[in-house]
């Protein structure tokens, strides 16, 4: 893969971040910023006078970015960091929520190859990118106070509660969850759910500042608990899409907040059915890597057929091995397996994981579970996890056997 000229990729880069900001504002707005940046950098790159941006509208004929062969006799170290600098720039003058999305943007815009020869040169997107969420991590680490947290979250709730159903049953649906977790997380009582139905003024959700001096880890655990209490009420009245709909309400600082304090949001989203296709998945990857994908294939579905009549539904999961070059595609779930309960599933699945690692003996065993957690990831087995999945438990049992 040759390496791009300097000017070649300055075009390609300014041009595609026009496009991306034109799509959020205009174009207009997004050469006036554009130029205004460079601008503002041309006094510590000199270089930057072979680059001229142009409103198209104003201009017969004329392309928006316009970059003078002069610019490839520039060292591309001065060039990357000229990059780095404007990426930087630009990303903190828009929004906070537009910023945040921003270079992700960028990088799945970008013409063919790209990314990967700018790697090469010494720009990576995915760098400048974390390093942005973590400069954001860090100013807003104290600026949100649990309290605010827990009743942005609850206000949030109840809005979506609200649209859902009504009004009396959002702040019931609240009222119940709240109570009923008041004993494992005592304090709740420093939060009100004011049932004053129609009166100007009254706030719905009362949060105490007591809450302030609560560990982090417990409020992140708690906002957890309340989250997946709502989606599966949600989902037994027919809500959809419930925490796209909740992300979607909170602006990054907040989101950035449940992050930090242990909330994840993609665990709750995860089905049964997403969860036993990457269980599987992961299990037949790990064991293809000391054997036959063929025989892998056979191991798991093996070990599936044993808990046939304990847990029924799994004699309808099926691997195609004829098809399993595509992946989790080659395996089929039953339709009915969300309606399952999780703490069932979670039992299966840790079934199964047994069966497999005692068949394969001590050593092999632990190493196999291993590698089949790194295989899951964090998220997946964090909702392993919820649903009772206990995989240190599989690997004592094992010791215990041998």
């Amino acid at each position: 893969m040759p390496p791009l000229e300097n000017r070649e990729l300055t075009i390609g880069l300014l041009k595609t971040v026009v496009d991306v900001i034109s799509r959020r504002t205009s174009e207009v707005y997004a050469v006036v910023i554009i130029d205004r940046i460079i601008g503002e950098l041309r006094k510590k790159y000199d270089f930057l006078r072979y680059i001229q941006i142009k409103i198209a509208q104003y201009w017969e004929s004329v392309e928006i970015v316009n970059v003078e062969s002069d610019i490839n006799k520039v060292e591309q170290e001065k060039l990357n960091m000229f990059l780095v600098e404007f990426f930087k720039k630009l990303t903190e003058s828009m929004d906070k929520s537009a910023g945040y999305y921003f270079i992700r943007e960028i990088k799945e815009n970008l013409p063919l190859n790209f990314e990967s020869i700018m790697k090469k040169s010494g720009l990576d997107l995915d760098v400048l990118q974390l390093e942005y969420i973590t400069e954001i991590k860090v100013l807003n680490k104290l600026k949100i106070e649990n309290s605010e947290m827990l009743r942005i979250v609850l206000k949030v709730l109840f809005d979506i509660l609200d649209i859902e159903s009504d009004r009396k049953n959002a702040i019931q649906a609240l009222n119940y969850i709240v109570t009923r977790l008041k004993t494992e997380y005592d304090f709740l009582e420093h939060v009100e759910i004011n049932d004053v139905m129609y009166m100007q003024g009254t706030d719905v959700i009362i949060v105490s500042k007591n809450i302030d001096t609560v560990e982090q880890k417990k409020l992140g655990d708690l906002i957890q608990r309340i989250l997946q209490e709502t989606n599966r009420s949600l989902k037994e009245k027919g809500g959809h899409q419930f925490i796209e709909r909740f992300r979607n309400r909170l602006t990054e600082d907040y989101l950035l907040k449940l992050e930090e304090i242990g909330v994840n949001l993609d665990v709750i989203q995860l089905t049964h059915e997403a969860l036993v296709k990457q269980v599987i998945k992961s299990l037949v990857d790990v064991l293809s890597e000391a054997s036959a994908q063929s025989y892998a294939v056979l191991a798991v579905d093996n070990a599936l057929k044993k808990m046939d009549d304990r847990y029924s539904y799994l004699k309808y999961v099926k691997i195609d091995n004829t098809r399993y070059s595509e992946g989790i595609n080659a395996i089929s779930i039953p339709s009915g397996l969300n309606s399952v309960r999780s703490s069932e599933i979670g039992r299966a699945i840790q079934k199964i994981i047994e069966s497999i690692a005692i068949s394969l003996g001590d050593e092999a065993g632990q190493y196999f579970i291993e590698r089949f957690a790194q295989h899951m990831g964090k998220t997946y087995l964090s909702r392993m996890e919820e649903m009772g999945v206990n995989l240190h438990m599989v690997q004592l049992k094992q010791n215990l056997l041998w």
